[in-house]
């Protein structure tokens, strides 16, 4: 504890000392005209023909090292200026360049910017991905943005169907509490609540730690920035490989708002809407936004229910206050609640009730029915204030508490057999306390510092109820589970085989219950700097560093909870139990101080191109984590070293394109893996560590304006991420030559956004798009049979827009082409033989009418 507090004192004066600096700001800051006697600065505003602001926009002094980005007011703030006369560049992509002369006088000298937009232009896309704002064009890193058009366009309401929009992103949901981040190989996947997330995201500048947590619904967003490579230094301690940030919609000073109500086959029904307000003109705004989104499941269940359906009900309350005109205060509630049917885990071994082996004729025979079921509820506020000094000079507090619960339960066997019947819960209380300090020096050293503080509490139990009779087969003759006419083989006892031993002919519970209990404590203490320091008027130099102070602490225990001892318990080793060893309750702890960095080069060829080369490392906390039997185990931690570089061009401001290559070394990789070891009686599903591993690829995009109406874009991705030969030790690794799980070789989207009038007061609109992935397994055991072949899935989105009043008559259709693909394999009953699959959507087809005010 005295680290921590030492390492938080040492920070926080190396920013008052180094940083601090007296206040320049807005004419209304009391200090403000004693500055302007001392120093020449030049500030102003940078907007569009129709006096719409432009966050993000560069402005530079031309020729010189000194410039800045717009604020997210458009504003700028030049400082430390020469007595001169100076050329001063205005540029954002999609508009025209403009350079004006001035005489800088002493004192605050004022220049604002009105940009005129090219004829056929692509929208400026801002971003804040180095914790300030930007256009996309000057971060020097891999980032993808979906933006809140392309959401509404394409009609993206699956987080899937959104990461179709982001090369080297690949997001998979079986059920709505555990989604699986996929970039460039590496997925989130926690198997222990002390395990930590490969990829980190974000809500609203908010760490959200958890899976169960991470899917979003996806209403009244802004846009979606997803950064690829670690992201330690800028993100934090869970950001190993990328971030996945979404940002809602903030509060305005207008009155709008939309309703839309939509309905669809399998009984699709969806009201969404917003409304924001500006209780008080410039200073008091609030932003309500809510959706309902519900349907069946597209695979019916002959035991009853459906499964693989939706239903979703969330809602948002955003309020900004401007208690001064240098400072603002937003404070975030946001709540959502799902209740699904169960996971159509499907076996493709054993016919279902009807004798029926095809998953894809969407009849599944599990015979929990409708207890089957997955569901998580989330509730989180928070709490951001903004003090600026000056336009980009500011303290920043962040202060958040984040609580979420998950549930399933689901059929492990994919059968009638009540061999395998499993429930999850899981839950979290997340508190994160962030103070920044953002920095402009001279306008040519932009970054931030500052310290954060994050504190866990995450439990997780796994309920286990198998039918021994059924389970008994599983162990003996598995390929009799389901006998020809789809009914299952139940044995009352064992066999009277002498090979049994003393456990020949004794009789099976048909009722059997245990359970595994774990907590974890999470926490950790962090310090971080970024920055970007101009050399020369086209050369920058960007680097960063986080320390964190981390402490974890696992507790677990595991009980025989109903029923009959379990006769198979004997077999294993477990007995009472028949997976985990009833114990009490033990702990474990582990504490860490960790460093990661990152340095990279920009050079800026124009205003409108830039190149850009990265060095930067990630690093993945150890797991702890319980066996079956209860014995400790610690994996060590597992470490990145990233090398990329890349190209981010506008042409003509109507193309924008980007490239980046990329290479990564990994260092005691973690993977996870269903182990059986009938001498030590261990039947779990754990992390392991899968040794040395490397990646290297491609990721590029493309955006057309080709008409004024007319929008082009697509991406491509190609990835070739494999387990090395040797492990550090020089010895043959057990995943030698395999590829990285859920991770295709090659991936492209393509598509387009058109409109055209019909009448003067009437659109029509029509947004295709096509996703293809090639082969890919979905472990990293690579194992045959576990895997999906390349396919395609067709989407569009189309319809008619009246004018005034604003109301929009669309048609959508996702999985036109009726693509049969999986969206699961292996699964539970891979442990027994017995592999489950879980097929993809079919087509889809509904209609929305949008209202907007």
């Amino acid at each position: 504890m005295n680290r921590i507090i030492n390492l938080l004192l040492f920070f926080t004066l190396t920013f008052i000392s180094v940083y601090g600096q007296s206040p320049t700001g807005d004419k209304a800051l009391s200090n403000s005209a004693e500055i302007a006697l001392k120093q020449a600065s030049l500030r102003g505003k940078v907007t569009d023909e129709n006096n719409a602001i432009l966050p993000g926009a560069s402005v530079v002094i031309a020729g010189t090292e000194k410039g800045v980005h717009a604020n997210e007011n458009g504003e700028y703030f030049l400082d430390k200026l020469q007595v001169d006369k100076l050329s001063i560049k205005a540029s954002i992509m999609g508009f025209e360049t403009q350079t004006v002369e001035i005489n800088i006088q002493p004192g605050i000298n004022e220049l604002n910017f009105t940009l005129i937009e090219n004829i056929v232009h692509l929208d400026p896309v801002m971003v804040i991905a180095q914790k300030r704002e930007q256009q996309i064009l000057d971060v020097p890193s891999a980032i993808s943005v979906v933006g809140s058009g392309i959401i509404e366009n394409a009609n993206l309401v699956e987080l899937g169907q959104l990461s179709e929009f982001v090369p080297g992103l690949f997001i998979t949901e079986q059920g709505a509490n555990r989604p699986s981040f996929v970039i460039r190989g590496l997925t989130s996947e926690e198997i222990s609540p002390s395990a930590q997330p490969r990829v980190s995201t974000y809500f609203n500048n908010v760490p959200i730690n958890r899976a169960n947590g991470a899917s979003v619904a996806l209403f009244d967003m802004d846009r979606v920035e997803v950064l690829k490579g670690p992201q330690n230094t800028l993100f934090g301690r869970g950001s190993q490989i990328g971030v996945v940030h979404f940002i809602s919609k903030s509060p305005s000073n207008t009155n709008e708002g939309y309703l839309t109500a939509g309905i669809g086959n399998y009984n699709q029904k969806e009201f969404r809407g917003a409304v924001n307000v500006p209780v008080i003109e410039n200073k008091l705004s609030v932003r309500l936004a809510g959706i309902y989104d519900f349907r069946d499941g597209y695979v019916q269940n002959t035991f009853g229910g459906t499964l693989n359906g939706k239903n979703t009900t969330a809602g948002r309350l955003s309020v900004r206050f401007l208690p001064a005109k240098n400072q603002r205060l937003d404070l975030i509630l946001n709540y959502q609640k799902d209740d699904t049917p169960g996971v159509a885990f499907m076996s493709k071994q054993f016919p279902n009730a009807t004798g029926d082996t095809n998953i894809f004729g969407y009849r599944a025979s599990l015979e929990q029915g409708k207890n089957l079921s997955t569901g998580k509820e989330l509730f989180d506020a928070s709490l951001y204030y903004k003090y600026n000094i000056n336009e980009h000079t500011y303290w920043s507090t962040i202060t958040s508490f984040r609580k979420s619960s998950s549930s399933a339960r689901w059929d492990g066997d994919g059968t009638s057999a009540p061999a395998i019947d499993m429930w999850e819960d899981a839950s979290a209380d997340q508190f994160y306390q962030e103070f920044r300090y953002n920095f402009s020096v001279k306008s040519r050293l932009n970054g931030s510092a500052g310290v954060s503080y994050w504190h866990e509490n995450a439990d997780q139990t796994y309920w286990f109820s198998p039918n021994e009779q059924s389970m008994a087969v599983l162990f003996l003759n598995p390929e009799y589970l389901i006998m020809p006419d789809g009914q299952p083989l139940l044995l009352p006892a064992l066999p009277d085989n002498p090979e049994l031993g003393p456990l020949a002919g004794m009789p099976l519970p048909a009722n059997h219950q245990e359970n595994n209990y774990s907590v974890a404590t999470n926490q950790a203490v962090e310090a971080f700097v970024d920055f970007t320091y101009r050399i020369t008027d086209k050369l920058s130099l960007a680097g960063g560093m986080r320390s964190a102070q981390e402490y974890f602490k696992l507790n677990n225990e595991a009980a025989f909870t109903d029923g009959l001892p379990s006769t198979l318990g004997m077999m294993t080793g477990n007995y009472p139990n028949l997976f985990f060893r009833p114990s009490l309750e033990k702990s474990m702890n582990d504490n860490c101080l960790s460093f990661n960095w990152q340095a990279g080069l920009q050079y800026k060829i124009n205003e409108y191109t830039n190149v850009f080369t990265n060095y930067s490392n990630g690093r993945r906390p150890r797991v702890l984590q319980y066996t079956s039997v209860g014995t400790p185990e610690v994996l060590a931690a597992e470490w990145i070293d990233n090398f990329d570089a890349g190209i981010k061009s506008t042409v003509s401001g109507n193309v924008f394109i980007d490239a980046v290559a990329f290479y990564q070394k990994y260092n005691e990789f973690q993977t996870s893996a269903w182990i059986a070891d009938t001498e030590t009686g261990e039947f779990n599903y754990k992390s392991i560590n899968g040794g040395k591993a490397t990646s290297y690829g491609l990721e590029t995009s493309i955006n057309a304006s080709i008409l004024k109406k007319l929008n082009l874009f697509g991406n491509y991705a190609f990835l070739h991420a494999i387990f090395d030969d040797t492990n550090k030790d020089g010895l043959e690794q057990e995943y030698a030559g395999n590829t990285f799980r859920l991770s295709p070789k090659h991936t492209f989207t393509m598509g387009l956004n058109a409109r055209t009038k019909i009448t003067s007061k009437i659109n029509f609109f029509v947004t295709p798009s096509y996703s293809y992935k090639t082969h890919f397994f979905f472990e990293d055991a690579n194992t045959p049979g576990l895997e999906q072949p390349a396919f395609g899935l067709l989407n569009i989105n189309l319809g008619i827009e009246q004018v005034k009043p604003n109301i929009i008559l669309s048609i959508y259709c996702t999985n036109m082409l009726n693509e049969q693909f999986i969206t699961s394999a292996g699964n539970t009953g891979s442990l027994f033989g017995v592999p489950t699959f879980v097929p993809g959507p079919p087509r889809m087809i509904g209609s929305k009418l949008t209202w907007k005010f």
